[in-house]
């Protein structure tokens, strides 16, 4: 009954498959081929209105003699001259983005239209022959030869005789040539990937175009035909039948696979007893419902690799996953806490501040301390900064701003005992970064890594994919292994200073969880490299 019941759905659902597979995929090629027909033939009637068009313009133009009327191949006259320029101009203006060339050709040879035409090398070509024999116009597909650079592979060219021009243009020709490698390209394409075989002809049954191929046409080759509907030129497009109907025959083979693997696993599985598969799904079910209500203890046992086996395995992953969430939003609930409560505990007024300090920078300038008016004033411009608690994130501009106040005090207090270099393209100004991150590590250097503050800093601020990196270098004294595991951990409280670069850490982490990196690597008596890398958060700067 088994067997049944499996098998009897699978056969049916095998041959519909099969079946109907068969027709979209044939329909599909059918559908293909004959929109391709049709894009060759619209390609070519636009081509050829376009060439056509541009023939009888020009024509009419040099048919009144008001409008051009050269009396010498090349000018000897200014009035020669404004004439070549005219008909030049026009020439120019029916020249499309896919006309390779308009020219006008005298019947001595002489030719108007641009420099990279060599005519000696076109005259060999056979519709100039074709053109010059009969003295009708003529039209054909070939490969050029006579341009100086630039040759398409292929070009459709117009010849049609001026008889009823003036001057040197009398019984001359008006030649124009379209790069139809597109066109080609399409065609080949098709040659390649559905063995079609394609040929052009134009209105008298001659073979304009051809495909190259060793196969002979049969009888049984499914044929698509298209007419343009200028010239009356014929597009067919030949596919043998064994090519077309080749994927009809790969389905049937997968078809006629997947019905004999099927068969075998209904005959492997009708011999398995059901119990253990139900009762692993009872068991999977339980632990679902126990979750669901909260209790995330819950663990279930792993015999087996097989489906349910994996079910099981990726449902403890998913209960670790959300007991491990979860404890993570409680961890930075009480850092943002944390930080809150330090913020109310810490807080001043800025105005009493910054009141006192312009007071004491008054007083300086009165008793003639310069020196500390200008510390003051510059103290000021830092605090001003750091004091801002309405924005979280600020840019990467006034960041560095901030330090420039904070690097004129340092240099007010130790000379011009420190170099400070700053590398980072200008576009990165309106990158977002956490306040104070800088003052902090800059802090570092001067208390503890210089000596009376002489040294070098450097800082590197550069894009790396869809994160910002920062690199701050410098050539202190550096510092030991064990000083360097704990930098950025959080000192004991019993223990003065130190908290600066631990803040910068968890500025970081509140505002970006874990999508971010920073790391410091030291050498004693070389000095001390940290690089931070965060995501890339940019200053809206619409307003």
């Amino acid at each position: 009954m088994f067997l049944i019941v499996a098998l009897v759905p699978l056969l049916t659902l095998g041959i519909i498959s099969y079946l109907q597979s068969s027709k979209v995929v044939n329909g599909k090629l059918a559908n293909y081929n004959h929109f391709a027909g049709e894009k060759i033939k619209t390609q070519l009637d636009q081509i050829l209105v376009d060439m056509y068009y541009g023939s009888s313009a020009i024509q009419q133009y040099l048919a009144d003699s008001t409008a051009v009327n050269l009396r010498h191949q090349e000018p000897k006259t200014y009035s020669d001259f404004k004439e070549m320029n005219n008909l030049e101009r026009l020439l120019q203006a029916h020249k499309k983005s896919n006309i390779r060339g308009i020219y006008v050709i005298t019947s001595s040879g002489y030719f108007y239209g641009g420099y990279d035409f060599k005519f000696d090398l076109f005259k060999k070509q056979e519709i100039w022959k074709r053109s010059v024999w009969s003295g009708n116009p003529s039209i054909g597909i070939y490969q050029p030869t006579h341009y100086k650079d630039n040759n398409p592979k292929h070009v459709l060219g117009l010849i049609v005789p001026l008889k009823y021009s003036y001057g040197v243009l009398n019984n001359g020709y008006l030649l124009i040539e379209t790069d139809v490698d597109d066109l080609f390209e399409l065609m080949k394409v098709l040659e390649k990937d559905l063995h079609s075989r394609i040929e052009i002809k134009n209105e008298l049954g001659q073979s304009l175009y051809h495909s190259t191929s060793k196969e002979a046409a049969r009888k049984d080759d499914i044929i698509w035909k298209e007419q343009t509907n200028i010239n009356n030129w014929n597009v067919e497009i030949r596919v043998p039948r064994d090519k077309f109907y080749q994927s009809s025959r790969v389905i049937f083979k997968i078809v006629l696979i997947g019905i004999g693997i099927s068969f075998l696993l209904a005959s492997m599985l009708s011999f398995i007893f059901s119990n253990q598969f139900t009762k692993k799904i009872l068991n999977l079910k339980f632990a679902i419902d126990e979750v669901s209500k909260g209790i995330f203890d819950t663990k279930l046992s792993i015999h087996t690799k097989d489906e349910i086996g994996k079910l099981s395995f990726h449902f403890n992953r998913m209960v670790d996953k959300i007991k491990q969430l979860m404890e993570e939003i409680k961890q930075k609930e009480l850092m943002k806490r944390e930080a809150e409560m330090k913020a109310i505990h810490y807080q001043i007024n800025p105005h009493l501040l910054f009141n006192t300090l312009n007071t004491i920078q008054w007083k300086a300038r009165l008793d003639g301390n310069k020196e500390i008016g200008q510390m003051l004033l510059h103290l000021s411009k830092v605090l001003e900064g750091n004091l801002n608690f309405s924005i979280e994130l600020i840019s990467i501009k006034e960041e560095l701003e901030a330090i420039e106040h904070f690097l004129v005090i340092q240099r007010l207090r130790y000379g011009d005992h420190f170099n400070f270099h700053l590398v980072m393209d200008e576009k990165l100004s309106n990158g977002l970064i956490p306040r104070m991150t800088l003052q902090p590590m800059l802090e570092n250097i001067f208390f503890h890594a210089f000596e009376d503050g002489e040294g070098i800093i450097e800082l590197e601020i550069l894009e790396s994919g869809e994160y910002f990196r920062l690199s701050l270098k410098d050539n202190g004294k550096g510092m030991s292994q064990d000083k360097l595991n704990t930098l950025f951990t959080r000192p004991e409280d019993n223990v003065r200073g130190g908290i600066g670069l631990y803040n910068v850490k968890q500025k970081f982490q509140i505002y970006f969880g874990k999508d971010f990196l920073i790391r410091a690597d030291s050498v004693l008596t070389q000095g001390t490299f940290i690089t931070i890398s965060w995501p890339k958060r940019w200053r809206d700067t619409r307003g």
